[in-house]
């Protein structure tokens, strides 16, 4: 029996005549309060009214008491804002990485070595030792060698993935059980990085890892439902939402339709399947379901993703110009460009909203050239594709995403100079590519839509570390104080956005949610401050004090 049917009852019993003074009953009143909206209509109130997982009014706070009936929540202060919109993420993947030999708090080599010495030693003598999130900085060209994963246990195979994840670290044991050799030959779009005698150093990119990944033990169903569960709860910790999660394979998805049918997701989720993946495990073209996009499911596949290029840290990613130390050239493309247009036009023509990893000038180009040929060809369909990290666009293509309808999918929180960027990539691109990097605030004004996501567990979760790096392009740490060209920095309006609307809009869900209006679902954040009475360097450290799901608490719980 819902709320609204018993208070009528009750009137009609004359048992509560509360509920007969005029005022209509709802499930919760949300009370003085700072709500930003992101309503240009009315962009801000003091209160919200909910029932049935819906926004029923927004307004002053006074009035919602005169007008509403319900449980009462005083915020003395604190500020709302619409759910984050995650709109990068790999939730299954991250989840795993907890689970395993997370090694993304080392921040030297000896830490890291300690920390691998004792997942070793949590092990019995014949398991793997699987792990991710080592620094690649820590390391000259990116590039450990297998004798210091060999000098901690020589019988262990280790597969240790980088917290990129575009590059593998890897032990002689694991080496020789996957049969990787001197005479072993490089993959089209991999390489097995070498020493002085040709001999396989240790360090796999891009699809060499999947030579070891074949032979590593299976994930278990029980796994992946762990792993989504962990993940979920560190999203809801974060004021997340809504994530699009990238790079999804059939056995995420089950984990995901899982998690929803025990009513344990309280998520919206659209799955960007995954189609061409040098380290995630194939899913084939039937998993997207158009007929999905529309729904008002939690868990919608009506996406696909795709790579485009690698990275620039193990000097994969594709670009216009030549890296500088000569032997990486161009870099690489995942698939070639011919197959790349074909396979791009063949998907939009079905209706499948494509997600491009590209992280070069040259890899954005042709994804941006395979959309263009989709749109000649297929003509203007609303189906909302779009491009992330984006950390180097050449200044001919910033206008072409407004023109094409292609949204910006921004990791902003790379967009500070840290030592990714300084002591690898400044050597490989030099100083001017180095200070185009991340051209938030460019493609913002070429009027490109603006969208704020993760990678993670490549980086932090936390939409406010990506909000404030947005805003001052430092380290939102602090350590670092110098800045990466705040040329291109954005507004608080502007990211906050990024995070709510523009995600929402992106997922096709910009009518439900990424608002605060009546109406709209009622997921939403509860901030410790008001972000727009701060400076900007503090926004990183405001606490997320709850989060709401359809008016339902999911943090804390």
């Amino acid at each position: 029996m819902n709320l609204h049917f018993k208070r009528v009852l009750l009137c009609l019993l004359m048992i509560n005549l509360a509920s007969c003074d005029g005022r209509e009953p709802v499930d919760l009143l949300i009370l003085n309060a700072n709500v930003y909206t992101v309503d240009d209509e009315r962009p801000w109130a003091q209160a919200l009214a909910i029932r049935d997982g819906l926004i029923v009014a927004v307004g002053a706070s006074d009035a919602m008491i005169r007008d509403y009936e319900g449980e009462q929540l005083d915020l003395k202060g604190q500020m709302v804002l619409p759910g984050f919109h995650d709109s990068h993420s790999h939730l299954v993947y991250g989840g795993l990485e907890l689970m395993r030999c997370d090694l993304s708090a080392a921040r030297d080599v000896s830490a890291l070595l300690q920390k691998i010495t004792a997942c070793d030693q949590a092990l019995s003598s014949d398991e793997w030792l699987i792990g991710g999130g080592w620094d690649l900085s820590l390391f000259e060209s990116t590039n450990p060698s297998k004798s210091l994963l060999d000098n901690i246990n020589p019988r262990r195979r280790m597969f240790i993935r980088g917290a990129d994840g575009h590059s593998a670290w890897v032990s002689s044991a694991a080496l020789k059980d996957a049969g990787i050799k001197a005479e072993t030959p490089n993959p089209s779009d991999g390489v097995i990085e070498r020493d002085a005698l040709d001999e396989p150093r240790g360090v796999l990119r891009e699809s060499a890892m999947l030579l070891v990944e074949k032979v590593l033990p299976a994930v278990t169903v029980e796994d992946r439902l762990k792993a989504a569960r962990i993940s979920v709860a560190l999203a809801h910790s974060m004021g997340i939402t809504s994530v699009i999660d990238a790079a999804t394979t059939e056995s995420d998805a089950k984990a995901f339709d899982a998690l929803d049918a025990e009513q344990a997701l309280n998520l919206r989720l659209v799955l960007a399947m995954s189609l061409i993946a040098p380290f995630f495990d194939q899913a084939p073209l039937s998993s997207v379901k158009v007929s999905e996009r529309y729904s008002d499911q939690n868990v919608q596949r009506a996406s696909a993703k795709i790579f485009i290029d690698g990275v620039l840290e193990g000097e994969t990613a594709a670009l216009l110009s030549p890296y500088l130390g000569g032997s990486h050239g161009h870099g690489m493309l995942i698939t070639p460009a011919d197959s790349l247009i074909e396979q791009v036009v063949a998907l939009d023509a079905a209706g499948v909203q494509l997600m491009f990893h590209a992280i070069g000038d040259a890899g954005v180009r042709l994804a941006l050239d395979a959309l263009e040929a989709a749109r000649e060809i297929n003509g203007v369909q609303d189906l909302r594709h779009h491009i992330s990290h984006l950390q180097l666009v050449d200044p001919e293509d910033h206008p072409r995403f407004a023109a094409l309808g292609v949204a910006a999918n921004f990791q902003a929180l790379w967009a500070f100079p840290d030592d990714y960027i300084m002591n690898i990539n400044l050597p490989a691109v030099g100083r001017d590519r180095v200070q185009a990097m991340y051209p938030i605030g460019s493609l913002h004004r070429a009027g490109a839509t603006i969208v704020g996501g993760s990678d993670w567990s490549v980086s932090s979760m936390n939409p406010l570390l990506a909000i404030e790096t947005a805003l001052t392009r430092r380290d939102p740490t602090g350590v670092k104080l110098k800045a990466l060209n705040v040329a291109e920095a954005v507004t608080l309006v502007d990211m906050i956005k990024a995070y709510t609307i523009n995600g929402a809009y992106l997922a096709h869900r910009e009518d439900q949610t990424g608002r605060l209006k009546p109406g709209y679902k009622a997921d939403l954040v509860v901030l410790g401050a008001n972000l727009f009475d701060l400076a900007p360097s503090e926004i990183g450290e405001v606490p997320i004090t709850m989060t709401f799901f359809e008016g339902q608490k999911v943090y804390p719980k």
